[in-house]
């Protein structure tokens, strides 16, 4: 008789951990190529076109610098989806244990430090696209 609740048991918390990673996957994952992500990626490819068309009137060094920087940006922009990422995990899985737990339903709060924590990490990704999207490669005259 242990022997059957003791698997039992352990089914259902495989259940449950199957049940948890499904949540964090449509919470987080679902929509990944995001139109702020596909549209970072155009403005990438097009500055990278720009910098191309003026290699010839740059020096070396100036084009290994611009070239740098719009590899910086990629950088960046990898690490804050990656931020991004795990705040979404970390607030969703919270979700999840909220929901599971009959005694934290109405617990409006239980979860406001991972939504604060996924809120700013959209917010700074927001905030550097709208920088960089003011970026112009010009010839100076």
């Amino acid at each position: 008789m242990v022997v059957m609740s003791a698997c039992s048991s352990q089914a259902n918390v495989s259940e449950i951990a199957q049940q948890k990673t499904q949540y964090i996957a449509d919470e987080c994952y679902e929509n990944e190529g995001s139109s702020l992500n596909e549209a970072f990626k155009t403005f990438m490819s097009d500055r990278q076109e720009e910098l191309g068309g003026l290699r010839k009137s740059l020096s070396d060094e100036n084009y290994e610098q611009l070239d740098y920087a719009l590899s910086h940006f990629v950088t960046y922009w990898d690490q804050l989806q990656t931020e991004r990422n795990q705040a979404c995990e970390q607030h969703a899985t919270c979700e999840f244990i909220q929901f599971k737990t009959p005694e934290l339903q109405s617990n409006n709060d239980f979860c406001d430090g991972t939504d604060f924590e996924y809120s700013v990490s959209r917010a700074k990704i927001i905030n550097f696209y709208s920088d960089i999207e003011r970026l112009e490669l010009q010839k100076s005259p």
